[in-house]
């Protein structure tokens, strides 16, 4: 990539902010401005907790960042953990090779495999022998829905990942996905906190936009107000009823005529919780504009974008064109945005994700123009069912009719990621060990 000085200017300078986002997105960035550790004393943003009080402690970290998050703690907490559950989809780290008590479960996503299952049955297990005089703490990032996981109602792993699927390859916003989730579980929409009446602090990095903590991870520790009703209606909107596991529909029935009950919504049956948000997109966006405020112009055009990814890359060209148009900058622009799209799958053969979706449908639509470049990356370093975390584009990408072609039919078969293979542009960062949603950065030059 980069056929001249500028291009290569260019897409040097997107690399290095690619690095500095992840870097800025670790929880070892994220957590020490909201959590602390002096005198016995563990303090989460304003509230503190006399450790002393309590008789044991356990820590169960599970989500894209757990074994991050637990680093980040345990270097700062001044007890033993009795107990340690960490549930990841990364390698386990040699961190904690050296601790006792620690279980590792390398549980999957974006579907729950069977370690996710056999995590959720020991996290059950441990909490169903806690006390009031005990305090566990709870790390939940991004990825916790599939992470740990244990279907309920006699609803076998095999059925609920087919529910999985089903939701997955719709066009089913992810509130809409944690929903039904959370209905079908034994540990989502709060249920998991009414196992214990052990003290329970959740530590949360949140990948979900406006920070709802029912719909993190699905909420595991938080009470919740979605209900079967909604469950129906999503089934209905994304037509998925004729393709619902016998067992699903069944507890469906059950639910809609009250045999089983909804989510526990009550704040009274969670007084022994407390759920704090101590890093998301948007705090991660002020980093970045604090960043690249240092180099130039800086705007944040959008912060909690959602929607169809095809759709919004069109949208934010169309946006950054009307704005360098309306400027007629002097010098080099940054426009920045945040947040989370979907992908309703029309191939199930592509290979691709969100943000190489928005990155190619950005430079379809921006086709003609040569001074604007374009990065967009998921903070998790996997987007969709693809090893690449995002995709960088810019007048190189669409040079001629052959690659315009193929990139609409990449396009329409969800297949993303072969065509930036093939012509360059595919982002590769491995699991980055933590999940505030996604980030993009336009880089707009004077026109020539």
């Amino acid at each position: 990539m980069g056929r001249n000085e500028k291009e290569k200017e260019a897409i040097n300078e997107l690399v290095e902010v690619a690095e500095f986002i992840l870097n800025e997105s670790q929880p070892s960035k994220m957590m020490p401005s909201s959590l602390s550790v002096s005198n016995e004393k563990l303090t989460i943003n304003d509230t503190s907790y006399v450790l002393n009080q309590y008789n044991n402690f356990y820590l169960i970290a599970f989500g894209k960042a757990s074994q991050k998050m637990s680093k980040c703690l345990l270097d700062r907490f001044p007890k033993n953990f009795s107990r340690i559950f960490l549930v990841s989809p990364d390698n386990y780290d040699q961190f904690f090779e050296t601790l006792d008590n620690v279980t590792f479960f390398q549980g999957g996503h974006p579907k729950p495999t069977e370690q996710s299952v056999e995590a959720a049955e020991a996290v059950v297990s441990l909490l169903e022998k806690t006390t009031k005089d005990d305090l566990c703490i709870f790390l939940i990032s991004g990825g916790g829905s599939a992470l740990l996981e244990q279907p309920d109602y006699g609803i076998s792993f095999f059925d609920y990942e087919k529910l999985v699927d089903l939701l997955l390859s719709s066009s089913a916003s992810i509130q809409e996905i944690n929903t039904v989730r959370k209905h079908f579980s034994r540990i989502k929409g709060g249920k998991l906190a009414q196992i214990t009446k052990a003290n329970i602090v959740s530590i949360i990095l949140s990948d979900v936009i406006g920070n709802d903590v029912s719909s993190i991870a699905s909420g595991p520790t938080a009470p919740d107000e979605t209900t079967w009703n909604q469950c129906k209606e999503i089934f209905s909107t994304y037509s998925l009823f004729d393709l619902l596991p016998e067992s699903i529909s069944n507890a469906l029935a059950k639910g809609l005529n009250s045999e089983l009950p909804d989510t526990p919504s009550d704040r009274e049956l969670f007084k022994h919780v407390q759920n704090y948000i101590i890093g998301d997109n948007t705090k991660l966006l002020g980093h970045v504009n604090n960043y690249l405020g240092s180099k130039g112009n800086t705007e944040i055009i959008r912060d909690s974008i959602i929607g169809e990814s095809s759709v919004i890359g069109k949208e934010i060209a169309l946006q950054s064109l009307q704005k360098i148009g309306s400027k007629n900058l002097q010098s080099k622009q940054y426009l920045i945005f945040g947040g989370e799209t979907t992908v309703t799958l029309k191939s199930l053969e592509g290979i691709g994700g969100r943000n190489q979706e928005l990155a190619l449908s950005f430079a379809l639509s921006s086709v003609g123009n040569l001074s604007m470049y374009l990065l967009s990356l998921g903070t998790d370093g996997i987007d969709g069912n693809s090893k690449a975390a995002g995709a960088l584009v810019g007048p190189f990408t669409l040079d001629d009719k052959t690659k315009m072609d193929e990139a609409n039919n990449s396009l329409e078969n969800n297949d993303t990621n072969t065509f930036f293979k093939k012509y360059g542009g595919e982002l590769v960062t491995g699991y980055t060990g933590t999940n505030l949603m996604d980030v993009g950065i336009i880089i707009c030059y004077p026109e020539e």
